[in-house]
């Protein structure tokens, strides 16, 4: 439904209030009904009729009930609304239609029988709108029926009757007496009379279910008396909890008497407002809330420029027992009186909490003081008194200090701040700091940080930092972030809109993070650190601080001796065979002092899963050596068991320059390929990174074997790597690399002093303090390890018992019987497993104290067992049990095989004699290395793919990616059969991947969610080893994730969609359902925290034919988007700018994405981009060429704008020229679709500017009309059909007015019609030859110089620089000294106007015009001198002050005359331009273009070559 209202008489020049109320509603209704029957007859009579905004049309409706309900009013001063509820019209606004569709809009209002808030206020003060009398009553009148009606807000009524009011009163009266649901009403800028007051009362008191709760009145008093007559409202209003008063003159004693009674005797009061009140102010509070006969049910106290309150405030607030809060808002009172307050807080005070909010731009000192004796007077070492600052325009916080920092008067807030972080002011809690601009931000900074570090004495809890510039301040965050390290009291910290949070900033906050256990919170909102996803690393790294600081603060209630960290972890990783086990054999012997008793070297047995020792253990620290098996089959064992925090790790990258069976030596990429292989481990496999970054060393063995002792090769690569996996791992400088033979302990001595040096640092400088009592029992488990050959598998009493002895020995004995013995054990097997002495197994109450006999003797050995994995290079001569019993395609085992597992290892290992089998069954279960299906049916399947091979030969093994995609099939495939693929992949491929325990994890997790949850047949739901594979709303969906040493950093969601569905639902539900569920494990502590996901799609046929996932044809669905992009800017810019050639919309959106050639299948190379993005996808990138159309039309504007000022202010004569032009020319060129964008005008200027300028504000408007329409239209292509049209009509209306602008530049630089029509190129430049760059193009002009005279293309799409443009040779002279620098003046105007207009970027001169960044702001150029901020003074004197004073004609005219002799037809090979016309333009269509814009031309006909 079109709404139209007509224009007809003013309403309200016939409008007469009649003596009575009832006449009055009657005149008016039934003259608005009258009025409304002729403008609907006049539709369709007339033509003056105009349309309303859609979104006043739309809001119309709903408040009619003809869509979605309104039950709050929005701001009717909204530009989308038009201006017919603004407070001041423009002089050109109808204003009688302007009434009549008031009139419709307040009558809807009305009639509405949804409404429950009737704000008709002014929005933030603004004074926006305002009502008459007349307005008015037509709501109220039509509201009063309302059964839903739950507030009033009225404001800035327009009228100096009394009688008006009254009648207004007397509505709101009778809506008192009638509503039950009524609960709020604000009154503002009335001017109430005593009976308009009397009104109101009247309807309170006959309505015994009167609801009203808020009741808000300002600014209504006739005269002080007026004021008691408030009381009469307050009597009868039993349910008021909150009254407002404002602008009050309290200087009746009888008005205060009154209405201090009312206030005492209203037992429903709970908070009490006063605003800028004077006269008898202090004495009403005093008779009203102080003393015995006070009112005892207040509790808030809100006080606003109230003046003359004397000794009142003390006397409330040390004898209202009910306060809890007092509101003290900008309350000017002297220094004296606010210390006295403070005293009466900290030593008398009742109240909880108190809130002072200042305005720091109108205080004066004396206000400052003032507030500083307050906060002063206020601490306490006995009471706990809370006071909150807000110091901000807006009560932002009102928990809090908000310091604004933009104003003059910086020094109270910091004054405030470092008594509160000195413990001067015990009562401060939040601080809040601002830093709009960097101007006043060092003034106090650097005292205010170095404050921060007092964390014995600061009860500060909240930190919140807004747009610091941290880039202004070099070592600012570092600074701030070390001053925190000790501080125990700020538990929350925001950085929010800061800027200079890179990648140091963020090692020094997660290092922070390592040692203070305090922070709760860190916010980063709109930070780098938001976008980049380093926010949900701070998040993790907060998650597990949680755990951490749950047992130190129980450490430290039991009052343990703390001291420096000890315990770390020593890490020896890299390829099978390269010398692990040897060197730490060698490290061992070195340290304990111990001959080599050994086998010998060939006889070693080769590591299973992760052995661990203790490599040191004495007063300075405890260090575990844990060797990691080099075999990728023991690799999600070690992600499994891999530290789960940061914890301070060195690892130990041990090479082999030789390969594991033929000793001959390796190419050198194979270190590079093995290094970054384990970089990538450590990088995904650390859940946080930070400051205290994994530290890596080199080591290559074998250094008896090489023939070379160089290790350059080396060095190379380790530095490339270094900057490569910068941020993830700290790999060590190539000059400390290692080169070593294992066996030789005096090779290997260098490094292991490195390595404890390493520790020392760490361990001393950069962890937390921890109680000396988990050394000793460390120690102590270490040795009974040792002494004690027994299964270590203990149950946590048998842990209690082991601790007891040494609890009752540190605990002291006065606190011994008050301490909780068992949180501190729950908090010691909490440090003791994080650090690795111990592992704990939570759900099943196991304890391991000896971890090797969990990863080696174990697992290791377990792994070992299933995978037929020979520990010695000897077979097995005890092999009874075939090769293909312990294998399985899917991964999965019956419950006999899995027993039969168990029961085979357990029969070998004589230390788990006592060990029920049960038991490792449980911990594998808890560790994820195991996963049992199918509890409480009669048949159980384990699910143990780390556990057992896949094929049961190498023959088969070699097939691997084929045998997997043989067991992957569409069930359901038809002949129009849809399919989607989606390929989760790392964000950052090269340092990070999937974790090998990742995806069995999500496979589990997502079959529980999907039967349980979402209550799927578990039927339909399949897991095998590298796929999982469901049914789900009729479409049938493959996640595949190839796990191998080659491929394990991407997850690819197949899906064949229902044949009832279109290809757009399902893939919002694939995404819904599939993408996003593995995309929040992977963020997950369960999934791969801190490795960054990123989206592709699959090539179609790929999917269809299940093609291998190492050959699918992918591309990142960003990178598809911006291809896409990229090709609706090409076509726009080849629109023909003539009626000959339309352009379809659908035809813009055909962009095919090319994809490369698959051996063995013959697919096709290309694919539509809208087919494979999503809709919304589509949408977006529409949307983004939408807004940067716009953005280039409103440049546009005001490079045009700025022009035309420019020319107005030049003589007479540079009014000549093309001008006469340009409005023929843009004629031509304004094709007739862009003709129906606008409504015609009745008059027609003539200069070409104005022309424009004019359509382009149409456009705008009719831009808007058209976001309006989009609302409204559910389907996204048909928006982005609608979008694509709009963006055809900008891209006209961005060619015509480029075309205006030029015309008018060409004005400007003297540029006539006459060397138009003698084809004289239009965009010289100079540039000098010793300088060697385009953008010295005002480079100082001296005699015997070499320069270069080039010339731009000249092409109507986009005037750009030529690249490799050779340009003329010329040698600065005095005779072409003068036209030379006026061609420089000319290139100098012609740029600045560019780069005012925006289109330094658009049209290719971003690159070329370095040094104009202050060309934006420079002052504007006339016709006859250059003003740049970026040029010179000699130079700017050479440009326009010449010896020679010849005009911009003359210039044009010496140009020509050297360019002819010399160039004839040679324009091709010196300038790269070619002659062309273009078919459109008349007399002047001749341009020089480059090659490619000339081929582009001759594509789509716009031009010819000459």
């Amino acid at each position: 439904m079109l709404l139209r209202v007509c224009k007809g008489t003013n309403i309200y020049s016939s409008l007469k209030m009649e003596d009575t109320i009832e006449g009055a509603g009657a005149s008016i209704v039934s003259h608005a009904a009258e009025l409304e029957t002729q403008g609907m007859d006049a539709v369709g009579k007339t033509d003056e009729e105009a349309e309303l905004p859609v979104a006043l049309q739309d809001l119309i409706q709903r408040l009619q009930g003809k869509a979605w309900p309104v039950e709050r009013l929005p701001n009717l001063t909204d530009p989308k609304y038009g201006d017919f509820f603004t407070r001041h019209a423009s002089p050109s606004t109808d204003m009688e239609w302007r009434n009549q569709v008031r009139l419709r809009v307040l009558e809807a209002i009305g009639s509405c029988n949804t409404l429950r808030y009737l704000n008709l206020r002014d929005h933030f003060d603004r004074w926006e709108y305002s009502f008459t009398a007349g307005e008015l009553e037509i709501v109220l009148r039509g509201v009063q029926s309302s059964t839903v009606l739950e507030g009033v807000y009225l404001d800035n009524l327009e009228s100096r009757s009394a009688a008006e009011v009254e009648r207004l009163c007397l509505l709101i009266g009778q809506i008192l007496e009638t509503s039950s649901t009524l609960d709020r009403l604000l009154l503002r800028r009335w001017r109430l009379t005593a009976r308009g007051f009397s009104h109101l009362a009247s309807g309170l008191q006959a309505n015994s279910q009167s609801n009203l709760q808020f009741l808000f009145l300002e600014d209504l008093w006739e005269d002080a008396s007026v004021v008691k007559h408030v009381a009469e409202v307050v009597n009868c209003a039993p349910r008021l909890e909150n009254l407002m008063l404002g602008g009050v003159d309290m200087i009746d004693d009888d008005a205060v008497q009154t209405l201090s009674q009312a206030l005492i005797r209203s037992s429903s009061l709970n908070r009490f407002q006063l605003v800028d009140a004077k006269g008898g102010a202090s004495a009403l509070l005093l008779k009203a809330f102080a003393g015995d006969s006070r009112n005892k049910s207040i509790e808030t106290l809100h006080l606003t420029f109230v003046s003359g309150l004397d000794d009142c405030l003390p006397a409330i607030l040390s004898s209202n027992r009910s306060l809890r809060a007092v509101y003290l808002d900008r309350m000017l009172m002297g220094p004296q009186q606010w210390q006295v307050i403070g005293q009466v807080i900290r030593d008398t005070a009742l109240a909880a909490t108190i809130h002072v909010r200042l305005e720091w731009k109108e205080c004066t000192r004396e206000w400052h003081e003032g507030v500083e004796e307050l906060v002063c007077a206020a601490s306490s070492d006995v009471k706990d008194p809370i006071i909150h600052f807000d110091t901000h325009n807006q009560i932002h916080a009102p928990e809090g200090v908000y310091i604004y920092m933009d104003v003059d008067e910086v020094t109270l807030p910091y004054k405030l701040l470092h008594h509160a972080l000195t413990g001067k002011v015990k009562s401060l809690r939040s601080l809040q700091l601002q830093f709009p601009s960097p101007s006043n931000q060092l003034l106090h900074l650097k005292s205010f940080i170095l404050a921060l570090g007092n964390g014995e004495t600061s009860t500060l809890k909240e930190l919140y930092l807004f747009y610091l510039k941290g880039n202004l301040l070099p070592g600012v965050w570092k600074h701030l972030f070390e001053c925190l390290r000790e501080n125990t009291s700020l538990t929350h910290l925001a950085l929010n809109f800061c800027e200079g949070l890179d990648e140091e900033a963020f090692k020094d906050l997660m290092g922070l993070l390592q040692v203070n256990l305090t922070l709760q919170s860190i916010g980063v909102e709109g930070s780098s650190w938001e976008k980049d996803g380093k926010e949900a690393l701070i998040q993790e790294a907060l998650r597990q601080n949680k755990k951490r600081a749950a047992y130190v603060s129980v450490f430290r209630d039991a009052k343990l001796k703390f001291g420096d960290a000890k315990a770390g972890r020593l890490f020896l990783c890299g390829s099978p065979k390269a010398g692990k086990t040897q060197l730490r054999q060698t490290l061992k012997r070195i340290i304990q002092g111990k001959s080599w008793l050994g086998n010998k070297l060939d006889e070693l047995w080769r590591t299973k899963g992760i052995e661990v020792e203790l490599l040191r253990n004495d007063d300075k620290m405890q260090v575990a050596i844990w060797d990691l098996a080099g075999q990728w089959i023991f690799r999600t064992l070690q992600n499994v068991l891999f530290p789960q925090r940061n914890n301070f790790c060195v690892f130990l990258f041990v090479y082999s320059p030789f390969h594991e069976d033929t000793c001959s030596i390796k190419p050198d990429y194979s270190f590079k390929t093995e290094l970054e292989d384990w970089l990538r481990f450590i990088a995904s496999s650390t859940q946080v990174t930070g400051h205290n970054l994994p530290q890596v060393l080199v080591v290559l063995s074998h250094k008896d074997k090489m023939t070379s002792s160089s290790l350059t090769w080396a060095h190379s690569i380790v530095e490339e790597l270094k900057k490569d996996f910068a941020n993830l791992v700290d790999l060590c400088p190539s000059q400390k690399c290692f080169h070593v033979d294992a066996r030789k302990k005096k090779q290997v001595i260098p490094l292991k002093n490195h390595i404890f040096e390493i520790f020392e640092n760490l361990l001393s400088e950069k962890s937390p303090r921890v109680p000396h009592l988990c050394f000793q029992l460390s120690s102590l488990l270490v040795t009974n390890t040792k002494e004690n050959r027994s299964c270590p598998l203990w149950s946590s009493t048998k842990f209690h018992e082991f601790c007891a002895p040494s609890l009752k020995e540190i605990i002291p004995s006065f606190s011994l019987q008050s301490v909780d013995h068992s949180r501190i054990l729950k908090s010691i097997i909490s440090y003791l497993n994080d650090v690795g002495s111990i592992i704990y197994i939570p759900n099943n109450d196991y304890i391991i104290v000896d971890p090797n006999w969990l990863t080696n003797v174990f697992l290791g050995d377990l792994i070992a067992l299933g995978q037929q994995f020979q520990t010695q290079k000897s077979e097995s001569s005890d092999k009874t049990m075939s090769l293909d019993l312990y294998s399985s395609k899917d991964g999965f085992v019956s419950e006999s095989v899995f027993v039969g597992l168990l029961e085979d290892f357990l029969g070998k290992k004589p230390r788990f004699q006592n060990v029920d089998r049960e038991v490792l069954q449980n911990i594998l279960i808890n560790l994820d290395l195991c996963f049992k299906l199918g509890s409480g049916e009669e048949i159980s399947r384990y699910f143990i793919p780390s556990f057992i091979r896949e094929h049961a030969s190498m023959q088969e093994q070699e097939h691997q990616d084929g045998a997997n995609i043989e067991s992957m099939s569409w069930n359901s495939k038809h002949e129009n059969s849809q399919f989607v693929g989606i390929r989760i992949q790392c964000k950052d491929e090269r340092r990070m991947s999937l974790t090998a325990a990742f995806f069995p994890r999500f496979q589990i997790f997502m079959r529980h969610k999907l039967i349980s949850e979402m209550h799927v047949c578990k039927e339909t739901v399949t897991c095998s080893r590298h796929y999982l594979r469901v049914f789900l709303d009729g479409h049938e969906i493959y996640l595949e994730h190839i796990q191998s040493e080659k491929s394990h950093n991407h997850v690819d969601v197949l899906m064949l969609c229902s044949k009832h569905k279109s290809r757009e639902v399902a893939v919002k539900y694939v995404m819904k359902h599939i993408v996003e569920e593995l995309t929040s494990f992977c963020a997950s502590p369960k999934g791969c925290p801190g490795v960054a996901l990123v989206l592709g799609v699959i090539q179609t046929q790929c999917v269809q034919m299940m093609i291998p996932s190492r050959l699918r044809g992918v591309i990142l669905i960003e990178n598809l988007k911006s291809n896409f992009l990229s090709s609706l800017k090409e076509q726009l810019e080849e629109i023909a700018l003539d009626t000959s050639h339309l352009v379809k919309e659908e035809m813009l959106l055909n962009y095919e994405h090319s994809w490369p050639p698959i051996p063995g299948y013959s697919l096709s190379a290309f694919e539509r981009a809208k087919d494979l993005l999503s809709e919304s996808d589509v949408e977006a990138v529409v949307n983004e060429i939408q807004q940067q159309r716009i953005q280039q039309l409103e440049s546009l504007q005001e490079g045009l704008s700025s022009v035309n000022n420019d020319l107005a202010q030049s003589d007479s004569e540079s009014e000549k020229g093309v001008g006469t032009l340009s409005l023929a020319q843009i004629k031509k060129w304004r094709p007739a679709s862009t003709s129906r964008l606008s409504r015609a005008s009745s008059t027609v200027e003539n200069r070409s500017t104005r022309l424009v300028l004019s359509k382009l504000d149409q456009l705008g408007e009719k831009v808007d009309g058209l976001d309006d329409r989009l609302r409204a239209v559910e389907s996204i292509m048909q928006r982005v059909e609608m979008k694509m049209g709009q963006i055809l009509s900008l891209q006209h209306e961005l060619q015509s007015t480029l075309i205006a602008f030029m015309l008018s530049v060409d004005r400007c630089i003297g540029y006539s019609e006459s060397l138009q029509q003698a084809r004289t190129p239009k965009r010289p430049y100079i540039t000098v030859d010793d300088v060697g760059s385009l953008s010295r193009i005002t480079a100082a002009l001296r005699f015997g110089r070499a320069v270069r005279l080039h010339l731009m293309c000249e092409s109507v799409t986009g005037i750009h620089i030529v690249k490799y443009q050779e340009g003329l040779e010329l040698r600065l002279d005095q005779e072409n000294r003068g036209w030379l620098g006026n061609i420089s003046e000319i290139s100098c105007k012609f740029v600045y106007y560019v780069v005012k207009a925006g289109l330094h970027v658009t049209l290719g001169l971003g690159q070329a015009l370095p040094e104009f960044g202050n060309l934006e702001t420079a002052v504007p150029l006339s016709a006859a001198s250059v003003a740049l901020e970026s040029i010179s003074r000699d130079d700017c004197v050479a440009l326009t002050k010449g010896e020679e004073s010849m005009t911009l004609n003359e210039a044009w005219l010496q140009m020509r005359q050297a360019l002819a002799p010399q160039l004839e037809n040679n324009y091709s090979k010196i300038f790269k331009l070619y002659q062309v016309k273009y078919v459109h333009l008349e007399g002047s269509g001749y341009a020089w273009v480059c090659e490619q814009c000339m081929t582009r031309g001759l594509r789509t006909r716009i031009l010819t070559c000459c």
